[in-house]
């Protein structure tokens, strides 16, 4: 639905689709990627900078140890996490601004006829993954340095683990 969408407004040759990360419903971090790929557009995951020249992007990813710089070409989609931005604030007058805007809502009916909608493969019937559940991992306790081997056969007998 969301690649539909995106198709009727449509994709220049300079623009720039932005997704964030993830969904929190079921936290695969597929959405931004299943569009690019509906779209047949390049796509960067996890950007903390960019940088535009012209049509080419250099942008930065994060990875789980540190960071990869990488160019790609406009028109592309982009998946950001939340060091990109800092937030800006509207002003009230700004926000009374928005009550008078016309709003075009793009749902299943205005975007049936798109060749990017096939009913089995939208909605929670055409999702690939299915979260089984969602959890934070465990809180692990405090470690401790240990010097020397003496020290550790000491604190194995100790818990009589040898």
């Amino acid at each position: 639905i969301l690649a539909a969408a995106v198709n009727k407004i449509g994709v220049g040759p300079e623009d720039i689709v932005f997704c964030g990360r993830q969904a929190i419903d079921g936290d695969t971090a597929q959405v931004g990627p299943q569009i690019a790929e509906k779209l047949h557009l390049p796509q960067v995951t996890y950007v903390t900078d960019i940088k535009k020249d012209g049509n080419s992007l250099t942008v930065k990813r994060q990875l789980e140890d540190g960071y990869m710089e990488l160019r790609v070409q406009t028109p592309c989609l982009l998946t950001c996490i939340k060091e990109l931005n800092t937030p800006r604030y509207m002003s009230v007058s700004g926000i009374f601004e928005c009550y008078d805007k016309p709003i075009e809502v793009y749902d299943y009916n205005a975007l049936k006829d798109d060749p990017l909608i096939e009913t089995d493969t939208i909605g929670l019937k055409g999702s690939p993954t299915n979260v089984y559940k969602s959890f934070a991992p465990p809180v692990k306790g405090a470690g401790m340095m240990v010097e020397g081997a003496a020290q550790l056969v000491g604190i194995l007998n100790d818990k009589h683990l040898i």
